[in-house]
């Protein structure tokens, strides 16, 4: 796929930090101070998956972003490291970026072996940056701003666009997902499903649906949009399908490029905290809470071909 500048800066985190959607979308939300960015089958991939060519080169400074990702393959053009890693790590939740790190752009091609999966790809992303840019990190729990996520109504009535998935849904999902925690292979989700789930392979500005899904999923896509972690407290379970709509407002980039002009605001349309309320029955609360947080210890530029 290649997504433009404005997208990128405005609703790319999802994309990139979830290359292994439907499992990451349909794992129910631990403890947030437990971490969210690892799923089924990326835990089990093997830890020394790694691409069989990597190239990567300086870009030339009149070179134009591209960033392209195919099965097995990735094409990146001009792009800061910021944006690579959040390929793998949640960006919003990274800290210790060393001085200077958005001074240069790079060119990366790489290739997976033959018939290696999603969630192999993206062990190799994270293999690729502790072999060519020598990336230690370490995690550790802070305290920080949070959005609680509650329900809106006292009598826990679910707003219009939000509802239950269907029991054959959530018995079909559940079996498969129960599989993959039991060490199942990692493999494509059955026909049924299939049918059943959907997550935004990229996500639109002001527009998000999702079918399938735990709330705990849904609030992972939440912080690109609210500029905070959001912790889900709404207490619901099992899988739901959902539609949002809203008018975005400009939220500081942090993959390293220049923030993205939001489009007109449509005055029948609501902001996302109104529209959570309206549309959802859901409610974004203030609050302060843990968050676990990759620290960066050591990132060098990278040995180029």
């Amino acid at each position: 796929m290649t997504i433009s500048i404005g997208l990128l800066v405005l609703a790319t985190v999802a994309t990139l930090s979830l290359l292994v959607p439907v499992v990451a979308g349909a794992i129910e939300a631990r403890p947030f101070a437990a971490g969210q960015w690892d799923n089924p089958l990326i835990a089990a991939a093997d830890p020394e998956s790694r691409f069989e060519v990597v190239s990567i080169k300086l870009s030339d400074p009149s070179a134009e972003l591209r960033f392209r990702m195919t099965p097995g393959r990735i094409d990146l053009a001009a792009v800061p490291v910021r944006m690579v890693v959040a390929m793998v790590y949640p960006i919003r939740r990274v800290f210790g970026w060393p001085d200077g790190i958005d001074t240069e752009r790079y060119t990366i091609s790489a290739k997976m072996p033959d018939g290696a999966s999603q969630a192999a790809m993206q062990v190799a992303i994270r293999n690729l940056f502790k072999d060519r840019f020598k990336l230690v990190t370490h995690q550790e729990t802070r305290e920080l701003p949070v959005y609680d996520l509650v329900l809106a109504r006292s009598d826990g009535r679910l707003g219009p666009a939000l509802q239950e998935s269907s029991p054959e849904c959530q018995a079909a999902a559940k079996e498969w997902f129960e599989a993959i925690r039991r060490g199942a292979a990692a493999q494509a989700p059955p026909a049924a499903v299939a049918r059943c789930i959907s997550w935004p392979s990229q996500p639109g500005i002001g527009t998000l649906g999702l079918r399938g899904q735990s709330i705990g999923a849904f609030v992972t896509l939440l912080p690109q949009f609210v500029d905070r972690q959001v912790i889900d407290r709404t207490g619901l379970t099992g899988l739901y399908d959902l539609t949002l709509k809203w008018t975005p407002e400009a939220i500081p980039s942090l993959l390293g490029l220049p923030q993205a002009p939001v489009p007109p605001a449509d005055p029948d349309v609501p902001n996302i905290f109104t529209a959570l309320q309206e549309q959802l029955g859901l409610k974004l609360e203030s609050g302060r809470g843990p968050v676990e947080v990759i620290v960066i210890d050591r990132l060098e530029k990278p040995t180029l071909d």
